[in-house]
C-alpha cells in the first residue's frame, strides 16, 4: 500500500472513530496540537475529509490523539501507520514528515 492509500485509509478510520463517539476536529487538534502536532487546523480538517495527505508522522500523532480522546472500552483503536503496513513489507511504514 503507497503512503498516500495509508493516508487515505487512517483518515477514513479516524472520521468514523471521531463521528461514532461525537467528537469534533476542534478537540482533536486541540489534543494533537499538545502531543506536538505541527499542522494548522484547517489542515487537519482537509486531511479528515481526504483532501490532503499529511506526513506519517502527524497522521500517527493525529491517531494517538484520538486514542486518547476515545473510550477503549465502547471504541475501537485508531490504526497508526505502522498498524497498517502489510506484515510482508517488514513492518516498516513510509518515510517519516
Amino acid at each position: 500500500m503507497d503512503d498516500d492509500a495509508l493516508a487515505r485509509e487512517q483518515a477514513r478510520r479516524l472520521r468514523e472513530a471521531l463521528e461514532r463517539a461525537v467528537i469534533g476536529s476542534h478537540r482533536l487538534w486541540l489534543r494533537y496540537l499538545g502531543l506536538g502536532g505541527r499542522e494548522g487546523e484547517l489542515e487537519v480538517e482537509a486531511y479528515l475529509h481526504e483532501c490532503l495527505v499529511l506526513p506519517a508522522r502527524q497522521r500517527d500523532l493525529l491517531a494517538w490523539a484520538a486514542n486518547t480522546l476515545l473510550d477503549p472500552r465502547v471504541h475501537p483503536r485508531v490504526p497508526s501507520t505502522r498498524d497498517l503496513v502489510p506484515p510482508e513489507s517488514g513492518g516498516r511504514g513510509p518515510a517519516e514528515g
